[in-house]
């Protein structure tokens, strides 16, 4: 599946010149997603400084990102759930990372009123979730999902019950913990309203999907996953596969 693309015949759609015209002038950014991985971050969208001189659509490889020594404001506090040093726990290599939307914009709330407002906000959005849901599905694979952004939980199928469906995913509860609440994918939802329809069975079925508090270099020490807890999600992973 080729991303960059997906994502350019996406952009290259009239309703762009409809959407807010920052949408249109930072282009986009993606996670570049190539193999299965045990573990999968994601957040919201890529964010945008006032100050950045990049304008061009590009994607990062974040394994190279784990590796850069320069503090981050935004990678720094998602390195610290993935390694620690005291329990010889480093789950960097076997981690990947995705934003479920690419328009760049650091201010959630543009989302909100500035994209699902516009007349064809929601096929915009639409047209990037599924290439995020087939980039799940298809390549990555992942066995325990942290979902760092807490208004992102709703385009999981997590506020099915209040009609929005998106992605479409069925939880099962397993247990809260001080930085979220931890799921099993059990399927997905039987709704003519998934934004996916090709999809009729999930390779995510058994997989732990943790929907965290927002992680961000602010977020309380004790609101935090940890790579312990991480860990231990992934040996409950196999556990509950060997009971099924």
């Amino acid at each position: 599946m080729n991303i960059k693309e997906q994502l350019d015949k996406v952009w290259a759609k009239d309703y762009i010149n409809q959407l807010p015209d920052f949408v249109k002038e930072r282009g986009f950014v993606y996670s570049i997603n190539n193999s299965e991985k045990d573990i999968l971050v994601t957040g919201i969208n890529p964010s945008f400084r006032q100050d950045a001189d990049d304008l061009n659509s590009y994607g990062f490889d974040f394994q190279k990102t784990l590796k850069e020594t320069k503090w981050n404001n935004y990678w720094g506090p998602l390195k610290r759930i993935l390694i620690d040093a005291d329990n010889n726990i480093d789950l960097k290599d076997r981690t990947a990372y995705l934003d479920i939307f690419y328009f760049r914009e650091k201010e959630q709330k543009k989302l909100r009123n500035g994209i699902l407002k516009k007349s064809n906000g929601v096929e915009f959005l639409v047209d990037q979730l599924v290439i995020t849901q087939h980039s799940i599905e298809e390549i990555i694979k992942p066995k325990v999902i942290v979902v760092k952004n807490k208004e992102s939980a709703a385009y999981w199928g997590k506020l099915s019950e209040q009609g929005f469906i998106w992605m479409g995913y069925q939880f099962e509860y397993l247990q809260s913990f001080n930085c979220g609440k931890l799921y099993k994918i059990s399927g997905l939802i039987d709704s003519t309203e998934r934004i996916a329809p090709d999809i009729d069975k999930t390779n995510l079925k058994g997989s732990l999907i943790l929907f965290s508090e927002h992680i961000s270099q602010y977020t309380k020490k004790e609101k935090r996953p940890t790579a312990v807890l991480i860990n231990d999600f992934l040996e409950k992973y196999y556990k509950l596969k060997k009971e099924d």
